[in-house]
């Protein structure tokens, strides 16, 4: 996260640009899609937006979550 708070040319992530939403992978629940792999309900991790509500247009890297009987925020971490 450090990084990308610098300008760098040529670093693995993007750098964050100024009044945008950080990015950093989370946890999110689909509210509505238009993709044939997500519906609504479904619990998705991944890089998101942390904000209130985010619209995720690129859906490589987002992966379904399969088991719930494990605390979500796992998948930040340990599971992710």
């Amino acid at each position: 996260m450090r990084g990308r708070m610098l300008k760098r040319e040529g670093y693995y992530a993007e750098s964050y640009k100024p009044r945008l939403p950080l990015s950093g992978y989370g946890v999110a629940i689909v509210l509505d899609s238009v993709h044939p792999e997500f519906k609504k309900g479904d619990l998705v991790w991944g890089v998101t937006g942390w904000e209130e509500y985010s619209l995720i247009t690129a859906t490589k890297g987002l992966s379904k979550i399969q088991h719930t009987d494990v605390p979500l925020s796992y998948y930040t971490g340990i599971l992710g």
